[in-house]
């Protein structure tokens, strides 16, 4: 095989440095971004920059520059980048610093869910406040949750034009002067508008924060590291609720909302002071690099941000079943913590908003934990079945869900359902199979993500900006139809419904391990990206 060929596939180089069949690795896998290919997630820089060409009447045979994803290395230095981890861009910066950029993405992936969680026990002095009821201020979790299904339309292509750095700080400063307007809302339009802003600048860090994920590290390394955003996010989605509990139970529910401004402006900072730009070049750059020919006073160049290309991303079958196994769990998760105040309290004669919001640290505990080791396990898998392959294949990544998937998060959502309807068990059982739910779920999640992230390099950010699409807006369904759901079929009938669907997931999963390969390789032929042969290659 040659290393042109190698470069035109996406699987991972090696498995470790230090081992025997090291070269054998390097000949055999198929990792590196294909270099005539990375201009497909580029069409307006194309056409900008060729519009700035025309003007200039100068062939500059600019195509090639534009479509290399290693800027200004000639072809007989391509020829040695024959492997993703022998990839220059992965070593631009210091191990230590990776993991203190990680670190921050990862502490701001802590302010949607813990925007969206806190007000949870605060619902029925909110629906007091404003004269409705309880249901209409669910339906403002609803709308959070449409919102933050659009952000990554909006800010995983605005990441990848303009970077990282720039889009962590626009977000998090609108974040907290979102949130600002929601606590001195003086009625529902106004709290429902603000909340609506929050979500979307709040939730645009789950995507960018991937995609500095996949900036920094080889597709070996990244599940354990995404197992480290989604960290970030489970400890919003552990304290949230805790915390909005107390403060309501205390003080007044809008000092729950002064709070989150104060973090984000804390993140806000972090972003300036830590993090550096961690794009190879944005597209940006490579337009305003063009334009600086004709113009060198030039400083800025707006570049056309076209949000339907994250929904464009789900004409691929593969991110559309995978885009399930990710519903599935977020619906299961909504459904289980949006109505769980007005669940716990009559079941147990509860009496204070902080009691009911102390339920919430089962399920967010779990996901903390199980956040921890998830991405852990599943880069492990991957190994393992590189080395009985002798080349890595991304659905492998995916055998890790069987058994959360298939067993333990659904089995554990109907206990917790039907001990809850029956009566039976105590405080004990629900609150022990909300933290195993929480730690399946989070063991799941990482090797989803990370799957729309290194299974098509050639989508860029779209395929993990479409399954966030897609999640939320399964979130946004479960925020609204729960608390209906329950008080028509009870919580027993609820869960199983909601266990249903996890196991429809388990399905997905099980047909992406055995036939994903060869649909996904499909598709990507289909649409140009890919040719037959390279394909034949590998079979």
């Amino acid at each position: 095989m040659t290393k042109e060929t190698a470069l035109n596939h996406t699987s991972d180089s090696s498995l470790n440095s230090d081992t025997s069949n090291e070269a054998h690795f390097h000949a055999d896998h198929y990792d590196a971004v294909p270099l005539d290919l990375s201009g497909v997630t580029e069409d307006a820089v194309s056409r900008q920059i060729s519009r700035i060409q025309s003007r200039r009447s100068k062939d500059t045979d600019l195509e090639q520059q534009v479509q290399n994803p290693i800027p200004d290395l000639e072809p007989a230095e391509i020829e040695k980048v024959n492997s993703i981890s022998d990839d220059p861009k992965f070593n631009r910066f210091p191990a230590s610093k990776k993991k203190l950029y990680v670190a921050v993405a990862s502490l701001s992936c802590f302010l949607s869910p813990l925007s969206g969680l806190s007000f949870l026990p605060a619902v029925p002095e909110i629906a007091s406040r404003f004269n409705t009821s309880g249901e209409v201020i669910n339906i403002s979790s609803a709308v959070y949750c449409i919102f933050m299904s659009i952000s990554p339309c909006i800010f995983s292509p605005i990441s990848d034009i303009y970077g990282r750095k720039i889009t962590f700080i626009v977000c998090s400063f609108m974040f907290s002067v979102s949130t600002i307007l929601v606590a001195v809302s003086v009625n529902l339009a106004m709290f429902f508008i603000f909340r609506a802003l929050t979500a979307i600048f709040g939730t645009s860090f789950f995507s960018v924060g991937a995609h500095v994920v996949a900036d920094l590290y080889i597709p070996r390394e990244r599940g354990a590291c995404m197992s480290y955003i989604i960290c970030g996010a489970q400890l919003g989605t552990a304290f949230g609720a805790v915390i909005g509990g107390i403060i309501v139970n205390y003080t007044s529910w809008r000092v729950i909302f002064w709070a989150l401004a104060g973090i984000g402006f804390l993140v806000c900072v972090m972003a300036i002071v830590l993090l550096e730009e961690t794009s190879v070049e944005t597209r940006h750059s490579k337009i305003l690099k063009e334009a600086k020919k004709t113009n060198p006073k030039k400083k800025f160049v707006l570049v056309p941000i076209n949000p339907f290309r994250i929904i464009k991303a789900l004409k691929y079958p593969t991110l559309v079943i995978d885009g399930y196994i990710t519903i599935s769990l977020v619906f299961n998760m909504y459904s289980l913590l949006t109505p769980i105040r007005y669940v716990m309290d009559p079941r147990f004669n509860l009496t204070k908003p902080v009691y009911s919001g102390l339920f919430y640290l089962a399920p967010g505990l779990g996901y903390l934990v199980g956040s921890l080791f998830g991405g852990k396990w599943a880069d492990y898998v991957v190994r393992k079945y590189q080395k009985k392959r002798g080349r890595r294949v991304p659905e492998d990544r995916l055998r890790q869900t069987y058994i959360p998937l298939g067993f333990i998060y659904p089995v554990s959502i109907l206990i917790y359902g039907w001990s809850v309807e029956k009566e039976k068990g105590g405080m004990a059982v629900p609150i022990i199979f909300m933290f195993i739910s929480g730690l399946a779920q989070t063991n799941i999640f990482p090797a989803s993500n990370t799957y729309c992230v290194d299974s098509m390099p050639e989508l860029a950010g779209d395929a993990i900006g479409s399954s966030y699409f897609t999640r939320y807006l399964a979130a946004a369904l479960a925020s609204a139809v729960c608390l209906k759901s329950i008080n028509k079929i009870g919580v027993g009938w609820t869960c199983t419904y909601s266990a249903a669907l996890l196991w429809i997931g388990f399905l997905c999963a099980v047909y992406l391990v055995k036939y994903g390969e060869d649909v996904r390789v499909n598709s990507l032929i289909k649409n140009g990206l890919r040719k037959p042969e390279e394909f034949e290659s590998i079979k």
